[in-house]
């Protein structure tokens, strides 16, 4: 007792003596909690995240450290309740699980939209400066930074899909009312996912084909259950959008350099870096179908033409979810369209 006394006697002699300036840093120094849902072995957490959070520490001289659990503290549908809630203060999800909260920020769902995940990301963050944030849909978080994954092409179990005509009597795995109603116009059937991965369906021919990014495809069996896929530029129903956000509570109780050093390593920067990786492991995703066997079509014009005719009312809900939050959803879906081109 008498040790542990003379121990924190000496600690507080030592706070006392150091000059004023450097005790504020010792004692505003914070552990943030930062939940991954994904594998951390996966290239988005060991290529972009990882090293981000080890340069957020680095920026903020030390004063935060962003701890990752093993695992995710809260299923999917329950991330932004985690963060939200306090368990965590940092969070990756899926927008889909806010989506009517965040209504602007389902742009990246609208097909043929964007070229690349890259392109796309960097337009997402540039959007949301430049359109989004007066809206104020964040409500108790603050966003540091958007992204999506890989442009989604379709994959079939029999014939190739090149055309509407290829379709017709088709089974084509869905998962969410845009992706059923747009193999609906098709003409295709669209068969309902049930939270059951599109591997499931596919291989066991109760669906004919999927649409996926194909990195992702690969990785979760279509590679081994699919005969031919059809790359779509633009991506089949859009680029999936995720966000990387925090407690905003927490946020605004950190020191203004705390602040500065989540904000100036991520935004644009981190969701080009990641959009990048995303199409990489896309690309990559492309050549494991062909080196399969798999047979390897790109859309044709007209083909793109029918899938946009097919999924035209995406953008038309948008805007009007735009109107609704006071936002130019034209001039905001020109800008996202222009700077995901370059």
């Amino acid at each position: 007792m008498f040790l542990v006394k003379y121990a924190k006697a000496a600690v507080l002699a030592i706070a006392v003596a150091l000059p004023a300036h450097v005790v504020p840093a010792f004692a505003d120094s914070k552990e943030l909690i930062f939940n991954v849902f994904i594998p951390q072995r996966a290239p988005l957490f060991s290529k972009a995240l990882k090293p981000w959070a080890e340069e957020v520490e680095k920026v903020s001289g030390g004063s935060l450290k962003l701890t990752v659990p093993t695992s995710s503290l809260a299923p999917r549908p329950r991330l932004f309740d985690m963060v939200e809630d306090g368990v965590a203060d940092i969070a990756i999800a899926p927008l889909a699980f806010r989506q009517k909260q965040l209504s602007l920020y389902t742009i990246t769902n609208i097909p043929l939209s964007a070229p690349s995940s890259k392109g796309a990301s960097k337009a997402y963050w540039d959007t949301h400066e430049t359109y989004f944030a007066d809206a104020d849909q964040w409500g108790n978080f603050v966003p540091l930074s958007l992204f999506t994954l890989g442009a989604p092409g379709i994959i079939s179990n029999t014939e190739p899909v090149q055309s509407q005509a290829d379709l017709q009597g088709y089974k084509m795995f869905a998962a969410g009312k845009e992706k059923t109603q747009i193999w609906k116009n098709l003409g295709a059937t669209p068969v309902g996912g049930g939270g059951k991965p599109p591997f499931e369906f596919v291989s066991s021919g109760v669906a004919d084909g999927a649409s996926s990014a194909f990195g992702t495809a690969a990785n979760q069996g279509l590679l081994e259950a699919s005969k031919s896929i059809t790359v779509v530029p633009g991506g089949f129903g859009g680029l999936t959008p995720f966000v990387l956000y925090m407690n905003k509570e927490v946020f605004e109780s950190l020191t203004p350099a705390q602040q500065t050093a989540l904000t100036s390593t991520s935004g644009g920067k981190l969701a080009t870096k990641i959009g990048g990786i995303m199409d990489k492991i896309d690309k990559s995703g492309v050549k494991r179908f062909a080196d399969k066997g798999v047979e390897v079509y790109t859309a044709s014009d007209a083909f793109m033409a029918e899938i946009n005719a097919a999924s035209s009312f995406v953008e038309n809900e948008w805007l009007a979810k735009a109107a609704a939050a006071g936002v130019d959803g034209s001039a905001a879906l020109d800008h996202f369209k222009s700077v995901a081109s370059k």
